[in-house]
């Protein structure tokens, strides 16, 4: 064996430092890249920054459409209410809301409490159960095990299986299957379900920062004209318009200096290909999306990113980069770009969006009986009986992104309209 050099010659593909950085500005959502734009501006004297005037500002349109969180305490007081309560379980469940920490854990035996306010120690537990009751899972849990409990009976294992398994955390954690098969008397298969369950679960019941509002700032506007004719047109304020200091690289002394100018013309180059690449986007939407836009948005046409990138001339890596984070605006309503691209789900007409199922089964959940709500595979046999091919676990899942409660948590939650008045009286 000896060693030796030999030249090759080979063909690929190399992204230059100017593609590297549109790529870079096409990936960022709106919000972000206003956050970039403001930074570089600050450090490149080169970078030229022309805010754009006009109409309302797009954040404005932004923070206007955003739902802004329900208060947690009001949001529980909400959900006590709709509980059948008698007055006495009612006062107790609403003053261990007053008593909860901020991650959601009540710290504060019951016996303190009874002492405290004199209240029989029965009524507090049934205050704590209506309480534990409600949403988010594990919440007024007095220890992790009881936390963790919570939400295995939420995510469907049996309460008296949730309380037993929430009693071994240490033998789910080293995996002790024979162990926890003598213990539960459950086979390993189910085991093992309960211990993914347990490592996806938070370990308090409360994770999100209180007051925190999702806003998603439009860059596009959809506009309905004349003859119902659909127009799209970049929004006016969601951006600043950018472009490098007029002076020629030549006359620039440093090394340092030159590289600032070249950032900020590949910087202004890059904003106006993401801005004619979205607008090429928005424009595909309104032709494939045109009953929405014109309709009362109601139904969205199942379309694949894949068959989007083809038309459009563009590589599907291309394409998601420039739908991630970035939305539209349609009668003063924001829309995410992404809502408008879905696989379609078998159905009688040949196929149908994902965002027309969510829509029926929300439907089908408001006409249901307060007293005798519908399971999902029921939910799932009423699709199928409309021409819809959905499995049960489909529908679970859509139902979890509307964030509506299951069939159990449904049935503890609503109170009809004639029972509303009879309990109000029960109080007085």
């Amino acid at each position: 064996m000896k060693s030796g050099m030999r030249l090759s010659q080979r063909q690929g593909i190399a992204l230059s430092p100017m593609m590297r950085q549109w790529l870079a500005l096409l990936r960022m959502p709106t919000h972000a890249l206003a956050d970039e734009i403001a930074r570089e501006a600050e450090e490149n004297p080169f970078l030229v920054v022309e805010p754009q005037d006009g109409a309302m500002p797009a954040y404005d349109y932004a923070l206007a459409t955003a739902v802004a969180p329900e208060n947690l305490l009001d949001n529980l007081h909400r959900q006590i209410a709709l509980q059948r309560l008698d007055p006495a379980t009612e006062a107790a469940a609403l003053y261990l809301i007053g008593e909860l920490r901020e991650d959601g854990y009540l710290d504060v035996p019951l016996d303190t409490i009874a002492e405290d306010t004199g209240a029989p120690i029965d009524v507090l537990d049934a205050g704590l159960m209506a309480l534990q009751r409600c949403e988010p899972a594990g919440i007024g849990a007095r220890s992790l095990a009881e936390c963790l409990e919570l939400q295995l009976a939420e995510a469907g294992i049996e309460r008296g299986l949730a309380h037993a398994a929430a009693r071994h955390l240490d033998d789910f954690a080293a995996e002790h299957w024979g162990k926890l098969g003598r213990s539960l008397g459950q086979p390993t298969a189910a085991l093992e379900r309960i211990a993914a369950l347990l490592r996806s679960f938070s370990s308090t019941p409360i994770t999100e920062a209180a007051g925190a509002v999702d806003v998603t700032v439009p860059e596009l506007v959809v506009e309905r004209g004349p003859q119902g004719r659909l127009s799209v047109t970049l929004l006016n304020g969601s951006l600043p318009r950018l472009s490098a200091m007029e002076v020629t690289r030549r006359s620039l002394e440093t090394d340092e200096q030159r590289a600032l100018f070249d950032r900020a013309g590949r910087m202004s180059a890059g904003l106006a290909a993401r801005r004619e690449t979205l607008l090429r986007i928005g424009e595909y939407i309104a032709a494939t999306q045109s009953a929405f836009f014109l309709g009362h948005h109601e139904t969205i046409a199942p379309v694949t990113r894949a068959d989007a990138a083809a038309a459009l001339a563009m590589h599907a890596s291309t394409l998601g980069r420039a739908l991630a984070g970035k939305a539209l605006l349609a009668e003063n309503s924001v829309y995410p770009l992404s809502l408008f691209f879905s696989h379609a789900l078998p159905g009688a007409d040949g196929g149908i969006s994902p965002f027309d199922i969510q829509r029926r089964i929300r439907a089908i959940i408001a006409d249901e009986s307060a007293g005798a709500p519908l399971a999902d595979d029921r939910i799932c046999a009423e699709l199928r009986n409309e021409g819809v091919d959905i499995s049960r676990r489909t529908v679970a899942k859509y139902r979890k992104c509307m964030r509506i409660p299951s069939s159990f948590g449904r049935k503890n939650r609503k109170v009809s309209v004639t029972d509303r008045p009879q309990t109000a009286a029960r109080g007085k």
